[in-house]
Order: C-alpha cells, then structure tokens, then sequence
C-alpha cells in the first residue's frame, strides 16, 4: 500500500474515533486548489513546480478560540532538479504528500465570518523522501448553517530537505468545505407553576395639581369683600387647609376708570384684602404671593358697565405642585 492510501486511512480511521467521542465539537472537511514550490528547481529545465492540489482534514473546536485541525494534502505531482556535490544534478519526478497537526486560532468578526491561523508541523512525503517540517496557514471561514461553511486559506510548509530536496518550500492556495457535527439545541422543558398573587395593597401615588380660582367681583372704587367673594374664599381655605404644600400668586385688577397710578395702588389694596382674609383663616402668609396689576390684562370690554364690572377682580392661582394620595387597586 503506498504512502497516499495509508494517510487517507488514517484520517478516515481517526474521524471515525474522534466521533464517536466529541461529535458536537466535531468537524471534517476538503480543500482543491494550486500549489506551487519554491527552490524545486536548480535548473531551469527540466522544472514543473506548479500543480493542483487536494485535501482532507478533521478538527476539534476546544472552545470558540483554540482547536486542532489534522490533516492530510496532496500537493501535486513535480518535475524538478537540485544539486548535490560540484557536478551532481539530482532530478526529481514524483509527488507530494503531506501530513499535518495544527492548533487552530480562532477570530469571530460576527455569528457568519471567522479568521483563523494555523501553525504546526507537518510530515512530508515524496516517492521515497521524506522530511518533517513546519506549516503555519492563514483563511477565513463562512458558515452557511449550524452545520455547513466554506472556507478559503492559503498554507505553507517550510524548507523540506532530504537526499534530493535541498530547502524547498511549498505554498498552496485552495477553497474548501466544512461539515460540522453540531447537535441541535436541547431546548429545556418549561415547567409552568401556578403562582396565587395576594391582593394588592394600597399604594402611594404621586400626582401633581394645579389651580385657578376666581374670587368674584368689587364694587367700584372699593377693595372690601363682598359676601360672595368671602363665600368663595372659604371654599378655598379648605383646600388649602387639604393640601398645606399649595403656593398661592394672588393678583388684583381694576377697571380702567380713573388715573393708571391710582387703579395700581387699588389693585394691589384688594388683592392684599384677599391675603388678609386667608391669613385670618389660618393660612400661612409664607404661602402667599401678593401683587396688583392695576387695569391690565382686562378680561372684557372696559367700554360698558358689565365690562368694567368684571375687570374689578382677584384672581387667585395655585401653581402645580406634586402630591401623593393613597390609591386603592381595582
């Protein structure tokens, strides 16, 4: 049996263990493509140092980073010529055969694309020379499926030297395919337990307000409360009382009768009629902000009776402010 069929043997015989023992990490594969050698040729005739060239090879992924990949690569038949002493031309007709052991280095770039390196050493044959060397190779790999890719790679084997090569190397360019034994994901049973939810409690929630109240009206010229301007107020001394956080912007306003510096000072007299009766109240002067807008920003027509009537106001604004208020579920 020749050296070719006992290296094919050996791959087969140890793809064969290797399944049996770690067939999720598992792959095999094969490569074509060119070879061509460096320093096969002494002289220029005869020389064929190009040729097509084959592989088989196996491989045991450790973890996504660091593998093993053996293999076996028929280089391709030569027609060379080296020298041997000062008048002794070696002629060289035969083939190529190499045998190789390689940690394999790993890159990710994402779930498809993989870089890879290879260095290691290989055993190589030609007819009846032998040599031991070492190989390193570059590729990338693509993965069509969990099981399927493609690769591309180019290897190279360094200074093979025995009684008729003298330092040749060897260089091969080649594609290939991968078939990986990947098992299919084990999907875990999913045990679904009846959880009893308690009832929910009460909860705290925040909220934020805001409010604008209008007091009523005045008389002309007057900055007194009238009896439904107190009435309004008292409403509103319980939701103050409610929500001691509340801020209060209390304004005044007059009609447009009469000088602008007067109308100022006597809407800031009913706004402050307004404090007055708050603080009475009990609320706190700390919350009041108290000013008069004289006859501006009127709210109709200061041309007629009942347009002036409405102009002579207080407004009164809570601006927003956040509260919490106990929330019964549904």
């Amino acid at each position: 049996m020749n050296k070719v069929a006992i290296a094919v043997a050996a791959v087969v015989a140890g793809s064969s263990a290797l399944l049996n023992s770690a067939q999720a990490e598992m792959y095999i594969g094969g490569k074509v493509g060119m070879t061509t050698l460096d320093d096969a040729c002494y002289l220029n005739s005869p020389c064929d140092d190009e040729a097509f060239g084959a592989g088989l090879h196996i491989g045991y992924d450790f973890t996504d980073i660091i593998g093993l990949e053996y293999g076996v690569d028929f280089l391709g038949d030569y027609e060379g010529n080296s020298r041997s002493g000062a008048n002794t031309i070696n002629t060289i007709d035969g083939n190529l055969t190499a045998l190789t052991l390689a940690p394999k280095f790993n890159w990710h770039l994402n779930d498809s694309w993989n870089l890879f390196a290879k260095i290691g050493g290989a055993y190589m044959m030609s007819d009846d020379e032998t040599d031991f060397v070492p190989t390193g190779s570059l590729g990338a790999e693509y993965s069509i499926d969990r099981n399927w890719s493609v690769r591309a790679e180019y290897q190279r084997y360094q200074d093979m030297s025995d009684d008729v090569w003298d330092d040749m190397d060897a260089n091969f360019f080649g594609i290939g395919v991968n078939y990986k034994f990947a098992a299919a994901p084990v999907v875990a049973a999913v045990v679904t337990e009846e959880v009893i939810e308690p009832d929910p409690e009460p909860v705290m929630m925040s909220k934020v307000h805001k409010e604008e109240y209008g007091t009523g009206t005045f008389e002309f010229d007057s900055a007194k409360l009238t009896e439904f301007v107190s009435e309004r107020l008292d409403n509103f001394v319980s939701f103050l009382n409610e929500y001691p956080q509340a801020q209060v912007e209390i304004t005044g306003y007059t009609d447009s009768s009469g000088p602008a510096a007067y109308n100022q000072k006597l809407s800031e007299r009913r706004a402050q009629s307004v404090a007055d009766y708050l603080t009475a109240a009990g609320i706190g002067s700390d919350r009041l902000t108290v000013k008069g807008m004289g006859e501006e920003n009127p709210v109709a027509d200061n041309s007629t009776r009942e347009g002036r009537e409405k102009n002579r106001r207080v407004e009164v604004v809570v601006p927003s402010f956040e509260y919490q208020e106990l929330v019964q579920p549904e």
